[in-house]
């Protein structure tokens, strides 16, 4: 498989696979939502069992071509259909779990159900995200945006795992993995360097496999850009070629993303790792572009 470069091709190989994931979405009653369950539906991409109040997504559904394809579960409480919509994950009728409109506090609780949630013990959970940058020559992965504010250098390790994971699956043979700060001189008294400097020891010592590079710390011109980079004459192996980008916290990393959104015309994708299976987690404020390319990542994911 070669290595998925943009979201069309992600798109484009889903359709080109003529396998339908089978998706649960909780509570999926608003406009941007069903859009987006939709479209996917409409491609080819997935199967949507739509948990919710039926007589309100019923409405929504009118006038779509695809109804076969889409299956109402009335459940009018939109905790309740939280429940059934991670259940229907966890005992295998579904292939992964979408978001609808439902505040994240009430999702998460019952993912993190320990009795029918999808969180293994002993796993930690983050969210890892894609951006598709205009004039950047790939995808580029990072996490972790949403979860985890300040992770320790074991929560690390583990991102570091997830995202390497997530790029192989997009055709990724070896990632290069950038450890993001302001500055790329190592300095302990500078917050979660230190993680870094252990983390690039623990690479070179053959602790995170052969298949993929990790250095930093490093600025974002290294990490992206090999002309800006290039000028501050730093060594690195990843020079202008980053796959995946570990923040210093999820501050950093909501505003990189956000900006670039907002400002620079990147589209984007994200879901929660370290789940049994791929949780579709996007804010009630995301775009139905970026819903269904999300959706797009865990159909390829689950």
């Amino acid at each position: 498989m070669s290595a998925i470069k943009s979201f069309k091709e992600l798109s484009d190989h889903l359709k080109s696979q003529s396998i339908r994931k089978k998706m649960a979405v909780a509570n999926p009653v608003d406009d941007h939502s069903i859009e987006a369950v939709m479209h996917a539906v409409d491609e080819g991409i997935v199967e949507a069992y739509l948990v919710g109040d039926a007589d309100i997504i019923n409405k929504k559904l009118e006038g779509q071509k695809n109804i076969a394809f889409t299956h109402v579960i009335d459940v009018k409480d939109p905790q309740e259909a939280c429940v059934e919509a991670v259940k229907m994950v966890k005992f295998g009728k579904c292939d992964f779990l979408m978001k609808g409109l439902v505040n994240t506090d009430v999702i998460l609780r019952v993912v993190l159900n320990k009795e029918f949630g999808l969180l293994p013990k002993g796993r930690v959970m983050t969210y890892c995200s894609i951006l598709n940058i205009p004039g950047y020559h790939k995808l580029a992965i990072f996490t972790d945006p949403a979860v985890i504010p300040a992770p320790s250098k074991e929560q690390r390790i583990e991102m570091i795992k997830y995202a390497i994971s997530t790029a192989q699956r997009f055709g990724i043979e070896k990632p290069n993995v950038a450890l993001l700060h302001a500055t790329e001189k190592p300095n302990p008294k500078i917050a979660f360097m230190q993680d870094y400097v252990d983390i690039v020891e623990m690479w070179k010592n053959g602790e995170f496999g052969k298949d993929c590079v990790i250095d930093g710390p490093m600025d974002v011109f290294i990490a992206m850009d090999k002309e800006r980079g290039g000028i501050k004459n730093v060594p690195s192996p990843i020079l202008g070629e980053a796959d995946v980008l570990m923040f210093p916290d999820f501050q950093s990393a909501n505003c990189f993303y956000k900006g670039l959104v907002s400002f620079g015309g990147a589209g984007m994708a994200g879901m929660l790792q370290g789940t049994e299976k791929p949780v579709v987690l996007n804010s009630r404020s995301d775009s139905a572009e970026c819903k269904f390319y999300s959706i797009c990542m865990a159909a390829l994911l689950a």
